[in-house]
């Protein structure tokens, strides 16, 4: 019996990658996950990340906890010429679905911290979901345009 050596490689790489770049609980996958610096002197820091759930059932995002504060879930929405943040409960994430914790969308907010994290850190995050599953992520703490970067899609002009 032979073996093509690139064809046994290739889902061990595959896998590698995924566990590389995402967390899983259960069908659920939490990637992407980033935190925006913010000067040292502020009181809210927004938390971003992207959450894609690959089972038959819908799933919500019930919490965010992390060592360093507290963290609520908000939601950015347009009320006439402005962008107004409100608490949410839970984020839903349709079966087969993927929602984005984004810039002017939703996204978590630190709060209640001694000092913002700094550009370069890491923070520990874990993530409760109505079902019952809970996942740990690492976001790093990133200046700038920090989606971007925590893809691995940087931009230049």
């Amino acid at each position: 019996m032979t073996f093509n050596l690139k064809q046994l490689l290739k889902p061990a790489l595959l896998l590698a990658l995924v566990n590389a770049t995402g967390v899983f609980a259960g069908e659920l996958m939490v990637h992407d996950a980033w935190i925006r610096a913010m000067p040292p002197n502020a009181r809210a820091v927004p938390v971003y990340l992207s959450l894609h759930n690959d089972s038959e059932k819908d799933i919500a995002l019930t919490a965010i906890e992390t060592p360093l504060g507290r963290i609520e879930l908000h939601q950015s929405i347009q009320q006439g010429e402005m962008m107004k943040m409100q608490r949410v409960e839970r984020i839903a994430v349709a079966a087969h679905a993927m929602v984005k914790l984004a810039p002017m969308g939703y996204h978590g907010m630190l709060l209640d911290m001694q000092a913002p994290p700094a550009a370069g850190e890491q923070v520990a995050l874990t993530l409760h979901f109505d079902n019952g599953e809970t996942a740990r992520v690492e976001a790093p703490v990133i200046a700038g345009q920090g989606e971007m970067m925590a893809s691995g899609h940087e931009h230049h002009h």
